[in-house]
C-alpha cells in the first residue's frame, strides 16, 4: 500500500512545494490520525497557513496558527520517504526533522495526500 507513497524529490524539493501549494488553493482540510481533528490548511503568501477546520466537526484548536515556509518543508521532505519506509531500526531522520520542524505532522499530512 505504502510503495505508491515514495516520492522522488527534487533537491532542493521547489517542484515540489510548488505543486503542493497549487493543490491547496483556497484551501483543504486533512485530519490528523493522532487526534483525529482536522486542519485546515490554505495558501499565505510564500508560506502555507495552518488554522482550525472550518467544515469539520472535530477542528484543531491551535492558537498559533502557524505558516509553513520552504525552508520547515524542505526538512520534512528530506526525511518523508526514510520515515515511511526506513523500518525501526532507522529513526533518526525523522527524530532529527521533528526537532527541527514543529509543524511537522502538519507537513507529513499534505505531502503524503497531496504529492
Amino acid at each position: 500500500m505504502l510503495r505508491d507513497r515514495r516520492i522522488d524529490f527534487g533537491d532542493p524539493p521547489q517542484n515540489e512545494w510548488n505543486l503542493l501549494k497549487e493543490k491547496i488553493g483556497d484551501g483543504i482540510e486533512y485530519m490528523l490520525p493522532d487526534s483525529q481533528r482536522w486542519f485546515l490548511a490554505k495558501v499565505d503568501g510564500d508560506g502555507i497557513r495552518i488554522t482550525a477546520a472550518e467544515r469539520n466537526v472535530r477542528p484543531l484548536s491551535d492558537p498559533s496558527e502557524p505558516l509553513i515556509g520552504f525552508g520547515e518543508f524542505s526538512i520534512v521532505a528530506g526525511a518523508y520517504n526514510q520515515t515511511l519506509f526506513g523500518g525501526i531500526n532507522n529513526l533518526q531522520p525523522r527524530l532529527n526533522a521533528q526537532k527541527k520542524s514543529p509543524n511537522m505532522r502538519y507537513i507529513f499530512m499534505l505531502i503524503y495526500n497531496l504529492l
